[in-house]
């Protein structure tokens, strides 16, 4: 009788590996809703998609998928130092919040440090801008400044800046930066050589030499 209890307490253990296997891979399920955003399919917890702005500084473990389209899904993260249950990324670092997280600004994320990295090369950091007045300035020129028309003429040279918070420990706020060679008119309007620009917002305003001289160009 002992010797059947056993056999049975151990195959009773084996039939629930693949059990648990499965609720520690599967997680959970978001599947796009349009403009309501993402949809937990379990718990009806709506996740909004952040601007490509807001990026992930370090994916934490795989928590579920994010089923974009019938053939198309991505994998679910948490973001090291967030809150899981209010932040998510996706595999590509993409940001997701629910409605009890509050989306700072850029002005208030608060940075205290910029990041100058090559555009390609997301790793490679060029420069670090520390200096809290010349950060101000910059934050200023974007948030103030008025939202031109991208246009169409070469570059001298473009990085990545990803401005990092304090308040905010696991993701960065990230535009990119266009420098020409010639000041940019237009309308008779002279806006200068040095821009920030958002794909994603459609935001391309005009900034001070501030980066230009931190990479020590000029």
């Amino acid at each position: 009788m002992k010797a059947f209890k056993t056999l049975t307490a151990r195959i009773l253990a084996l039939a629930l590996i693949p059990m648990m296997v499965c609720l520690a891979s599967c997680g959970m399920t978001l599947k796009e809703a349009g403009s309501s955003g993402a949809i937990d399919k379990d718990s009806g917890v709506a996740w909004k998609h952040a601007s490509t702005c807001y990026e992930a500084i370090t994916l934490g473990k795989k928590v579920g998928k994010l089923n974009v389209t019938e053939k198309y899904t991505l994998n679910l993260h948490e973001i090291e130092d967030m809150d899981p249950s209010l932040w998510l990324a996706t595999e590509e670092g993409n940001v997701l919040y629910t409605h009890q997280a509050t989306l700072p600004t850029l002005a208030e994320m608060k940075p205290t440090s910029m990041l100058i990295c090559v555009e390609n090369e997301t790793s490679r950091v060029l420069g670090n801008l520390q200096d809290a007045q010349k950060i101000d300035a910059i934050i200023s020129a974007y948030t103030q400044n008025e939202s031109l028309v991208y246009p169409a003429i070469s570059m001298a040279r473009t990085y990545r800046v990803r401005f990092v918070s304090p308040d905010y420990p696991g993701i960065y706020y990230t535009l990119t930066y266009v420098e020409y060679a010639e000041d940019y008119v237009h309308d008779e309007v002279n806006y200068g050589k040095y821009f920030l620009y958002s794909a994603f917002d459609k935001v391309f305003v005009p900034v001070g030499d501030e980066i230009h001289v931190t990479l020590g160009l000029g």
